[in-house]
């Protein structure tokens, strides 16, 4: 098994992927990390900036301050927690919004690219399970 090709293919498309929705970020004036954050939250509510930052495999400080700036552009509803220093994060109306919004923008573009690239339900099927049982045993060596 080629293994450095592998991971050399995963890697290598990080940098197109996000400059072709780089115009879909500034139109709606995010970054792609708080994009991710925003998208997590939407998935996971009602979550809290641990259970983000241990998904996300992102610092806690660096999951504070875009959680900062989510939370200056009123896209969040953040409630206190049993512990006075836990807070309880949902989507504010307008973060519902926005995740709605840009999701369409990025579910067309992505079944487009699919559909161009050929690859059938079954390969696309297979690529997740790889890439999902690749990211649980990166996510297993960070804990280490």
């Amino acid at each position: 098994m080629n293994t450095k090709k592998l991971f050399d293919s995963l890697t290598g498309m990080y940098r197109p992927y996000v400059k072709l929705f780089q115009p879909i970020f500034e139109e709606y004036d995010l970054f792609s990390a708080q994009w991710l954050v925003l998208k997590d939250i939407a998935l996971n509510e009602p979550t809290t900036l641990v259970q983000i930052s241990k998904r996300r495999a992102i610092e806690k400080p660096t999951t504070r301050k875009i959680l900062k700036v989510l939370s200056d552009k009123s896209l969040l509803t953040i409630k206190q927690g049993n512990d006075k220093r836990e807070r309880i994060l949902t989507l504010s109306k307008a973060g519902t919004e926005l995740f709605e919004d840009m999701s369409k923008q990025f579910d067309r573009i992505q079944g487009n690219i699919v559909e161009r690239s050929g690859i059938t339900a079954e390969e696309a099927d297979i690529t997740i399970k790889t890439v999902l049982a690749l990211h649980e045993q990166l996510s297993n060596l960070e804990e280490e």
